[in-house]
């Protein structure tokens, strides 16, 4: 609720607005680049596991592995700990990555404000 906040009362210029794409250049910051993230499964495999359209992210050949052995070892379904622990974890990271995206996204915005600021400032003076 604070992010919402924040977007509609307190700062709403300086808050990013959720899903929606970065303003700023995804390499801003970074001298050498970053690695960028690719789908490891196809459209066409998420289609073939019947995946449903919320459950097609970065995590998807996680899902799909973890589905395959439950319908295999069906109905010892707990012999498929080690595939969910690793959807699971592949998920969290995800959100964690999501929400450092949008912490970036934040500072550079609360950057720009208060750089305009400044530069106003200068101006009147």
């Amino acid at each position: 609720m604070g992010n919402y906040v924040s977007l509609y009362l307190t700062n709403p210029k300086g808050t990013p607005v959720p899903l929606t794409e970065p303003s700023f250049d995804p390499n801003l910051g970074f001298p050498q680049g970053r690695k960028e993230r690719v789908m490891i499964a196809t459209q066409e495999e998420m289609e073939a596991a019947k995946l449903p359209l919320e459950a097609r992210d970065y995590c998807a050949h996680k899902l799909i592995q973890y589905r395959a052995c439950r319908s295999d070892v069906w109905p010892w379904a707990y012999k498929c700990a080690h595939e969910k622990h690793e959807y699971l974890n592949c998920e969290y990271e995800d959100y964690i990555l999501r929400l450092k995206e949008y912490e970036r996204e934040k500072r550079l915005l609360q950057r720009k404000q208060k750089f305009e600021k400044k530069q106003a400032q200068e101006l009147a003076a």
